[in-house]
């Protein structure tokens, strides 16, 4: 895979569109499945529970999430791509007897009540984002005292292998976002690593694992 076709890649998972979009998020779906049930056991949604997702894609990874969540149950996919936006609420309602809401644009744009969020989760999002300290602090308020959060991303080594970083994708550790999350108020902030062996992209193999961070927003009582 030439610098152009690896440049084409990169900027359709940071949004995809169009017939080639579509082909990233299967192929996503597929290299995504173990990271995303990692975050969604770590997570832990229960039955009733109001969980937002940044970045669901087409949503067919989020299925078990909003699942768990239940007929009582409320869930918001916040997703950049319009395209990836229409699949999710399309597959997810089909599915669930929960509450599906699918927000299409920027988190930013979002206006969520106050301590309304029991938790959140985004896989393989915080690389796009330019201010990790803007988007902890915008979502820390939505949560209630309590509420947890989960991130999952790839290690340092498989980003770098990738050379995403030569396309703008933020390579940052978990010590790293930790402290951020430290920072813009979180606490329990726990990390696990899993090991995924050797990854494949195109004809470029990598060394893969997934990283599971969570964080809670501590009890005010």
């Amino acid at each position: 895979m030439d610098k152009k076709q690896l440049r084409q890649v990169v900027n359709q998972l940071a949004y995809p569109h169009g017939d080639f979009g579509l082909d990233v998020a299967a192929k996503m779906n597929e290299t995504n499945a173990f990271i995303t049930a990692r975050s969604i056991e770590a997570l832990a949604p229960k039955n009733g529970e109001y969980i937002a997702e940044l970045g669901p894609g087409n949503g067919a990874l989020s299925i078990d999430l909003v699942r768990a969540i239940g007929s009582e149950g409320r869930y918001l996919g916040i997703e950049l791509s319009d395209d990836m936006a229409i699949s999710a609420r399309k597959t997810l309602r089909e599915v669930a007897s929960a509450r599906v809401d699918i927000h299409s644009g920027d988190c930013r744009s979002v206006s969520l009540t106050k301590a309304s969020l029991d938790g959140l989760i985004a896989v393989n999002v915080l690389y796009f984002i330019d201010d990790l300290d803007r988007l902890f602090n915008q979502i820390r308020p939505w949560l209630k005292p309590m509420g947890r959060c989960v991130f999952g991303i790839r290690p340092v080594r498989t980003l770098e292998s990738l050379k995403f970083h030569d396309f703008g994708h933020h390579i940052r550790s978990p010590e790293i976002i930790g402290n951020r999350l430290q920072k813009s108020g979180f606490a329990d902030i726990s990390v696990t690593y899993h090991d995924e062996g050797e990854g494949s992209l195109g004809d470029i193999t990598f060394p893969n694992g997934s990283i599971i961070i969570r964080a809670q927003v501590a009890d005010e009582s």
